[in-house]
């Protein structure tokens, strides 16, 4: 998409959505201006991720609103609705659990995700099964209901306890054999204990359990024992925080290069009562003035929060988050980012915790990577190579005839396809068909932006340890002479698609690697994505040149077959997305054959 007219941009504050070719919104951003955030797109030196959407995007519309506060409520709103590919996607945005009181003649208590303003809840719990096993456990010592509406009123008609009564589960309030104070004491001890006041209950049964030994009752200090012991493991992720007896919810947030990883610590009367950690990609990691405000939204849009949240940076909309969760929950709730005390330990606390998990995460990711650089290290000992090529980039041409002339550049770091740090080439430099040439075009155009000390594109500045030439020696020649030519050390081999031999450099035989090597395996797959990518680029060029008419054109193809898929695939671009197998089941073989090669060869 090519940058838009100032003039055409409102001078307002608003949402502005990136469309594609099928009007379908791509990114939603929000901005105190409008006229001044969206030209910003289109500046040269922007991220990958900015160039990407950009190049995707074929239209920008705007929603003007009074002010920014109420932008931002509508840029979350459309995200949350049409969830654009570009945004941060909250996936998980089921709510938590919570174990929740009725607010009944006779209460039950139950693990629900839906909280009811009109019930006691507590929590969130960090999974469903730590809130049922803590239910489950106080359950055996406070016996409260824990059955439906329905079955209570089945057992009231019966006038027969339910199985939960026989093995000590509940006290039987179906059939009043348990009073209403004696009740309701049941159901105190059960919310102090879920309040964060567990060590108060706890002490005393240890002094009673003390007690009743020093005086050789033996089988009622067991009882208290196994009393303690499901305290105890009620309690399990209830962890001392601070010997206050606040209630807060702390944010830790950890920015790295790609992602922003947090961690909500979730506190009552002093304890850890929940967790949430999550990881996001926004566009720009570092803009978290406009990402977080959206972040904090969703973290409490089914999670009641408590009445101060604390968060490791300071945003300028902080006061309308405020507001918005005050309306939602109907009470009074502050953000606040504190600078000394015990709240900023808290939020030190959170914030290691979100460094421990990119710890975690970047550990898993180095497990993986030990084996493939087995793989690497196996490809540099089979090729003769000076480094283990940690970073490959692969090159491919496509061309129809003299026309729709592509190079493509595909990359691999660590063994892994990294589609940010692919780039794609027109041939600009002669006119005609001569797949040397391009190859030769391609590879000085890029080393040309490799030896710039001023390049900002961030693929172009990245140094080689292996170039890959999809092609036999001709193409391999004209790549060596172009890296010579800059006087670079860099290994460059050709990968020839017919029996899979690798050539290389000043050398007359080929090398053959075994088939079940991975070393093999790694050049196939980066051979066939820049073969990929080099296909995808030149379809997208003929696409553009071509019209509905001109498909009528090819030889061999009957005009009925042709309305046939048509009527199927209604665009020329989901016409020649499509695979050999789905043309074959809507027109014979022959025909189909001749269709996919006119979008694919």
């Amino acid at each position: 998409m090519e940058k838009i007219n100032l003039n055409e941009i409102p001078n307002k504050p608003g949402i502005y959505i990136f469309k594609d070719d099928y009007d379908e919104p791509i990114y939603v951003g929000k901005a105190k201006n409008l006229r001044k955030r969206v030209p910003s797109y289109f500046n040269k030196n922007t991220s990958w991720k900015t160039k990407r959407l950009t190049s995707e995007a074929k239209s920008v519309s705007f929603v003007v609103s009074q002010n920014e506060a109420n932008a931002l409520l509508a840029e979350y709103s459309f995200i949350q609705e049409f969830k654009p590919k570009y945004n941060i996607q909250f996936k998980d945005d089921k709510s938590y659990p919570y174990v929740t009181i009725t607010n009944e003649e006779w209460p039950r208590a139950f693990v629900s995700r839906n909280i009811n303003h009109q019930n006691v809840n507590f929590g969130p719990f960090p999974f469903i099964g730590a809130a049922k096993r803590s239910l489950d456990h106080l359950i055996n010592i406070f016996p409260v209901r824990t059955c439906t509406k329905n079955t209570f009123e089945r057992h009231q008609k019966l006038n027969k306890p339910c199985l939960l009564y026989e093995i000590d589960k509940c006290s039987g309030p179906c059939v009043d054999l348990v009073s209403k104070d004696e009740y309701q004491n049941l159901l105190s001890n059960l919310r102090e204990f879920y309040k964060g006041n567990s060590d108060t209950y706890i002490n005393e049964k240890i002094k009673e359990m003390q007690t009743l030994s020093k005086n050789q009752q033996y089988e009622e200090a067991n009882k208290v024992k196994i009393t303690l012991s499901h305290l105890e493991n009620a309690r399990v992720s209830q962890t001392l925080m601070t010997s206050n007896d606040k209630n807060v919810d702390v944010i830790g947030i950890d920015i790295g290069r790609y992602d922003v990883v947090l961690s909500c610590l979730l506190i009552r009367n002093g304890r850890i009562v929940g967790e949430v950690k999550n990881n996001f990609e926004p566009m720009d990691v570092q803009d978290y003035e406009n990402y977080l405000p959206k972040i904090i939204i969703n973290l409490f849009e089914k999670n009641m929060p408590s009445n101060e949240i604390l968060v490791s940076h300071e945003f300028p909309l902080s006061e309308t988050i405020q507001k918005e969760l005050e309306n939602k929950w109907e009470k009074k709730i502050t953000l606040i980012n504190p600078k000394r005390g015990w709240k900023k330990d808290l939020l030190n606390t959170a914030i290691d915790d979100a460094k421990e998990l990119r710890r975690v995460a970047d550990l898993k990711r180095r497990s993986d990577l030990e084996f493939r650089s087995l793989s690497l290290e196996q490809l540099q000992h089979k090729l003769n190579l000076k480094n283990i090529p940690y970073r490959i980039e692969a090159y491919d041409i496509s061309n129809l005839g003299d026309k729709f002339r592509v190079g493509s550049m595909v990359v691999m770091e660590d063994g892994i396809s990294k589609p940010s740090m692919y780039r794609k080439f027109h041939i600009k430099s002669f006119k005609g068909q001569d797949d040397f040439r391009s190859m030769e075009e391609v590879i000085f155009r890029r080393v040309k932006r490799l030896i710039n000390n001023q390049e900002k594109d961030q693929s172009f500045r990245r140094y080689p340890d292996l170039i890959l030439i999809d092609g036999g020696k001709g193409q391999l020649s004209k790549a060596k002479s172009v890296i010579d030519h800059f006087k670079l050390d860099i290994d460059v081999i050709g990968i020839a698609k017919k029996e899979e031999e690798l050539f290389s450099p000043n050398k007359k035989s080929s090398i053959v690697l075994n088939s079940n090597s991975e070393a093999l395996f790694i050049l196939q797959n980066i051979r066939d994505e820049a073969h990929r990518f080099a296909i995808q680029e030149n379809r997208r060029l003929r696409l553009k040149d071509l019209d509905i008419e001109s498909i009528f054109e090819i030889k061999g193809v009957a005009k009925s077959s042709i309305d046939m898929l048509l009527e199927k695939y209604k665009t020329l671009n989901k016409l020649s997305s499509a695979s050999y197998k789905e043309l074959s089941s809507l027109i014979d073989e022959k025909q189909a054959t001749k269709v996919y090669q006119y979008f694919n060869k």
